[in-house]
């Protein structure tokens, strides 16, 4: 599990190319990128799995070939990193939580976003017009350009080079429809509780992938093979050939 590619060779029927993907953050990421894999050439079938953040492709394709297409779906396959510990105590629950959302430049930008609409509302609400426009109307607006912006664009990504229609494709049209209108609040509203979802899914498999990782860290290096003998038998076979080969040697040496 810590190796980003652990197969070099080309994929066949019997032997898969194994690669390790970075960058999903739902179940949906996992639907997307085996619709896109199975329209590479020479492709027969690919398996992504969202838990383990792996895939595995059957067929006759290039590695480049399956980097690029991640890359234009805006993945990519992940380096070989060192397995990791699970988490302090002290980082889970509602502090883990935020900790997570700070890694993660999506979710970090949709967590400014949404401290700068708490602050708008309680500040700007009275303040005049600017351009004909609500104050609160301009910020509004640009949160939802700002904290959509990888939603919508990850959304077309996959219609373009997956042909999916997923739900960050409907966000995008669910938030350009109520700009349209004039619905601002409704806008940001619908696309920050969205990110918080997938935030809080995106929490959960990384949670799950933790203790996945700890799990394998205790998997023993080395193992004690016990195998039963015949009934009535003390293993003297296996002792008589590695005695015949000391007594060959000192033959020899004689």
């Amino acid at each position: 599990m810590s190796q980003a590619i652990s197969s070099a060779a080309q994929p066949s029927p019997d032997q898969p190319l194994k690669v390790r993907i970075a960058g999903m953050d739902c179940g949906s990421c996992a639907m997307t990128i085996e619709d896109s894999m199975r329209q590479l050439p020479g492709v027969q079938s690919a398996e992504v799995s969202f838990t383990t953040e792996s895939m595995e492709v059957f067929g006759d394709v290039e590695l480049e070939a399956i980097g690029k297409r991640l890359k234009e779906l805006g993945y990519r396959i992940a380096v070989d990193e060192p397995a990791a510990r699970p988490a302090p105590v002290e980082a889970r629950g509602a502090a883990g939580f935020v900790r997570f959302l700070w890694t993660q430049p999506p979710l970090r930008r949709a967590l400014l976003v949404t401290g700068a609409v708490i602050v708008g509302l309680l500040t700007l609400r009275d303040l005049p017009p600017i351009a004909g426009i609500a104050p609160l109307t301009w910020l509004f607006g640009a949160s939802v350009l700002i904290a959509g912006a990888p939603v919508f664009i990850k959304g077309v990504r996959a219609l373009i080079f997956g042909r999916r229609v997923t739900i960050d494709l409907l966000m995008a049209v669910a938030c350009v429809g109520a700009l349209g209108i004039g619905e601002t609040g409704e806008a940001v509203t619908v696309i920050l509780l969205f990110m918080l979802g997938e935030a809080l899914e995106a929490y959960s498999a990384e949670r799950a992938r933790d203790s996945l990782r700890s799990l394998m860290a205790l998997q023993p290096q080395e193992a004690t093979v016990l195998r039963a003998h015949a009934p009535g038998g003390h293993g003297h076979d296996d002792h008589g050939e590695s005695c015949s080969g000391e007594h060959g040697e000192h033959d020899d040496h004689d």
